[in-house]
């Protein structure tokens, strides 16, 4: 049988409680326990009334694991409430002294009757372990980032295992009786009262709340870094508590309390960086434990945007769509759980609507979380994270290569091929980068280079001259591409079924004005030029040319819509020096090269069948084009050498101080075209600078001469037979 040490004080108030009860603290029941109780006033430090009153509150909440009443306390003395209102003085003295405690949220004129008084935490302690009394009195003045800061001191120390799971919860649960009048105290006892795991967590994330960041150090877990919240619990229940908040099912989150985000971590796992999952309030849960300090803390910052929960999602996401220890039908149920809980952020919401196969939705948000981190989707590796190595990553895998799968079809993600699958890539279109950002998809979207777009206003204005005919068919290309014009012509074509884009080719001898007119064209209309550089979308590598020209047209269609939200007029697409687009198609059987620009040509019929805007080519081998390019072609501008009369004015224009009769007469004697002539004109500027003044007639004429490299009456030199 156990017995109780007698010199305990445990002991000396387990004696007066049970001598006293029914006693009515008549002198002979008081004798009876005279040495326990002046043992009990020496312990406290106080008089007699009010040990008695200690330790019949001590017992009492201990049998009754309650709050005790003054009404509780007469019923045990067998006292009527009235007589013993006389000791209300004394217990009021001792919670001045930090003994008990009010209990409860009544007023203090009734809380002796209802919300009835505790022993504190800290005293509690004290007694059960035979310890020295400590008294902790109400801190009013402490502010709560003092508070926090006390606390937090204590969680770090427990983290670091300084403290046993049970010196922990005493501990704190001394700060909380310390600090009681605190209001962020007393909103989350009272809202967790038995739940200590969820205030430590709680005190932990006002902590983080406060600084801005975790200052405990956070472990890394493969792709993502561990949040070290759970640190702040004992190990027994961290496991329940990490799966349930997780999976947001736990108290917290239903509560409405706290939600999840994730932030760059610094750290970088497998090539990629890491993303920690933070824990942190919502706007709802700051008012509930701040109560009337939340407006401090409700910081434009402390909440996030519809696009950061947009980017939080992605990455949870992508958290759960790469983890491969999750089995294949726990993995789609998540998903789909991660996707119905942010139906009302427009990505989501608008996704559903235009995607109907729910896995297809799956890649492409897998796609976007990779690309808002900057990383590339792996082709395979997306394809094997859904289906694993199934019949059905297969079928995917060739649909996508093939570019024949939905998501590449309806425009919502790009291929870029290799010869080696596995490094195959999956990149977002800018049709998915505005489902993402929205209104501000612009600052998100590739742009294209500014080096290849050329503005009017910086074109210089140049008097061009033509054939009769030309100038006519050029006059008459101008005239269609006048803003007015344009419009009015596409709705008119739209209506009759036929294609509204404007295609047109100058063709011609070199250095005719072929590229200057559509510069000009360009000045005139008031419209940008999409210079392309067909060296530049001819690559070395097997299937990258035809990517090019697919990502020209694709540039151009982003170019159109950027022009038309800022009210400008359609570009102009110019192929300059197109004779390698547009030559005769090869014997396929001569190699993949033949094959390859075969692809390239088939691909520019295609795109200039559907054709919605304005493209320009320049040549100078149009005998060479292939025959299925006429027929797109809606202008055909011939360049020829220009006549002696042209001339003779280009001379002139040229070089305004040249006399009539020299300029006939060096366009009668060297039959050059403007480029030649402009070369000419460039080499005076240069002499004149070198030399201080202009080139005489024969110096003049000597230049001419040395324009070509072979002149007119110069003979071949070489082996005949």
């Amino acid at each position: 049988m156990m017995t109780t040490n007698k010199d305990t004080i445990l002991s000396k108030i387990i004696a007066v409680s049970e001598k006293l009860e029914g006693g009515k603290l008549e002198e002979n029941t008081m004798e009876s326990c005279r040495t326990e109780i002046d043992c009990l006033t020496k312990y406290l430090g106080t008089d007699e009334n009010q040990a008695i009153l200690f330790a019949l509150v001590f017992a009492l909440q201990n049998q009754k694991q309650q709050a005790v009443s003054l009404c509780d306390i007469a019923e045990f003395l067998d006292y009527s409430l009235l007589r013993i209102l006389v000791f209300r003085k004394d217990i009021d003295s001792l919670e001045n002294m930090g003994f008990v405690y009010m209990d409860g949220s009544e007023g203090r004129a009734k809380r002796s009757e209802r919300g009835g008084y505790k022993i504190t935490q800290t005293v509690l302690n004290n007694v059960i372990c035979d310890e020295p009394v400590v008294i902790f009195k109400e801190e009013e003045a402490a502010s709560t980032e003092a508070i926090l800061n006390d606390i937090f001191e204590l969680i770090f120390e427990y983290s670091k295992d300084e403290l046993s799971d049970l010196e922990y919860k005493r501990h704190i649960m001394d700060k909380e009786a310390r600090y009681s009048s605190n209001e962020m105290i007393k909103n989350l006892t009272s809202l967790f009262p038995d739940d200590f795991d969820s205030r430590a967590i709680l005190y932990y994330v006002c902590h983080t709340l406060l600084h801005g960041d975790e200052l405990l150090t956070c472990r890394s877990r493969g792709p993502t870094v561990e949040s070290a919240i759970f640190r702040s619990i004992p190990l027994k229940s961290s496991f329940c508590r990490k799966a349930a908040m997780k999976n947001e099912k736990d108290i917290l989150f239903t509560k409405g309390l706290i939600t999840k985000r994730y932030i760059d971590s610094g750290e970088w796992y497998r090539g990629k960086a890491q993303k920690m999952k933070q824990f942190i309030f919502t706007q709802d849960g700051i008012k509930a434990v701040f109560g009337n300090e939340a407006e401090k803390y409700l910081s434009p910052n402390s909440c996030m945007s519809e696009i950061d929960m947009t980017m939080n999602v992605l990455t949870e996401f992508g958290e759960v769509y790469e983890d491969d220890e999750m089995k294949q039908f726990e993995k789609f149920d998540r998903l789909g759980e991660i996707e119905t809980k942010s139906a009302h952020l427009p990505l989501f919401e608008k996704t559903k609507k235009v995607i109907a196969n729910q896995n297809h939705r799956f890649f492409l948000y897998d796609c976007a979380k990779d690309f808002s981190i900057g990383d590339e989707s792996g082709l395979t590796r997306t394809l094997n994270d859904l289906y694993k190595h199934d019949a059905t990553y297969f079928k995917e895998l060739r649909s996508m290569l093939d570019e024949e799968h939905p998501l590449v079809k309806g425009g919502f993600i790009e291929i870029e091929k290799d010869e080696v699958v596995e490094k195959s890539t999956a990149t977002i279109t800018d049709k998915t980068i505005e489902l993402i950002y929205g209104e501000n998809a612009d600052l998100y979207k590739k742009k294209i280079v500014d080096k290849n777009i050329i503005e009017p206003e910086k074109i210089k204005e140049k008097e061009l001259f033509y054939s009769e005919q030309v100038a006519r068919q050029i006059d008459t290309l101008t005239q269609s591409l006048a803003p007015n014009n344009l419009e009015a012509m596409q709705e008119r074509l739209n209506n009759k079924g036929l294609p509204g884009g404007v295609a047109a080719i100058l063709y011609g001898a070199p250095g005719t004005g072929k590229t200057e007119s559509v510069y000009q064209i360009a000045k005139k209309t008031n419209r940008k030029i999409l210079h392309v550089d067909i060296a530049e979308s001819k690559s070395m590598w097997f299937g990258e040319s035809e990517k090019k020209i697919k990502k020209i047209f694709t540039n151009y269609r982003s170019l159109c819509k950027n022009c038309k939200s800022h009210n400008e007029s359609v570009p102009i697409l110019l192929f300059n020096e197109a004779d390698a687009l547009i030559s005769k198609r090869k014997d396929v059987t001569k190699g993949n090269c033949a094959q390859t620009e075969n692809a390239i040509q088939n691909i520019l019929l295609e795109e200039l069948e559907k054709l919605d805007g304005i493209v320009i080519a320049t040549t100078n081998l149009c005998d060479n084009m292939d025959k299925a390019f006429e027929r797109r072609f809606l202008f055909k501008v011939k360049f020829e050498k220009p006549s002696l009369e042209a001339r003779t004015k280009i001379w002139q224009n040229k070089m305004p101080d040249l006399p009539e009769e020299q300029a006939k007469e060096l366009a009668d004697r060297f039959d050059f075209s403007g480029g030649e002539i402009d070369n000419i004109v460039r080499k005076c500027e240069m002499n004149e600078v070198i030399k201080g003044k202009r080139p005489s007639r024969d110096e003049l004429f000597e230049l001419c001469k040395e324009e070509r490299l072979l002149s007119d009456d110069s003979r071949r030199i070489g082996f005949g037979c």
